[in-house]
């Protein structure tokens, strides 16, 4: 199961920096859906099988189309180069620089698993036992149909301005030639 995890947690990373540092966008775009599958392995052994489901399914699949989609319709090939020492890059190194030490502080700090596989730590009030009373899906559903349904309908909005801009976009470069 360790290596398992190693393994996925390494690809999760690799993926990561592959968005991240990839010159160009359908290689960034193929680097995060290797990254959303690593995710996914990452969500089946927390035995959350919904969650890797949805991950593959949701983000993997349709958003990806989406993302791909949006790139073509852009043109590739006509992002602008970074050049290495620009201002933009240095505050990006210096922010994911921090946003690691945050979460490395907070990995160390947080919930932690004895060798019995004890949960000890801040987990809140959706502790291993309290999601398995109700089940898995179910906890999810009313939590994201509840607690959360602002959130989700604002991303499908945004999702959907993203699309409409990328095709406005598109239209109006081509129109312009």
């Amino acid at each position: 199961m360790t290596v398992i995890f190693g393994i996925a947690a390494v690809l999760a990373f690799v993926g990561a920096l592959g968005v991240v540092l990839s010159q160009r966008t359908i290689y960034s775009a193929l680097s995060l859906v290797a990254n959303m599958i690593a995710l996914a392995v990452l969500f089946l052994l927390l035995d959350a099988q919904f969650l890797a489901a949805v991950q593959i399914i949701v983000y993997a699949g349709a958003v990806m189309v989406l993302f791909v989609f949006i790139i073509a319709l852009l043109a590739p090939g006509a992002e602008e180069r970074l050049r290495p020492l620009e201002l933009r890059v240095l505050v990006g190194g210096v922010a994911a620089i921090a946003f690691t030490v945050m979460v490395g502080r907070l990995a160390l700090n947080g919930i932690t698993v004895n060798a019995s596989g004890q949960f000890h730590g801040g987990l809140g009030p959706f502790s291993p036992q309290a999601v398995n009373a109700h089940g898995q899906v179910q906890t999810l559903g009313e939590q994201l149909f509840t607690t959360f349904l602002l959130p989700f309908e604002v991303t499908s909005l945004l999702l959907l301005v993203a699309a409409v801009g990328a095709v406005y976009l598109s239209r109006h470069r081509r129109t312009a030639r």
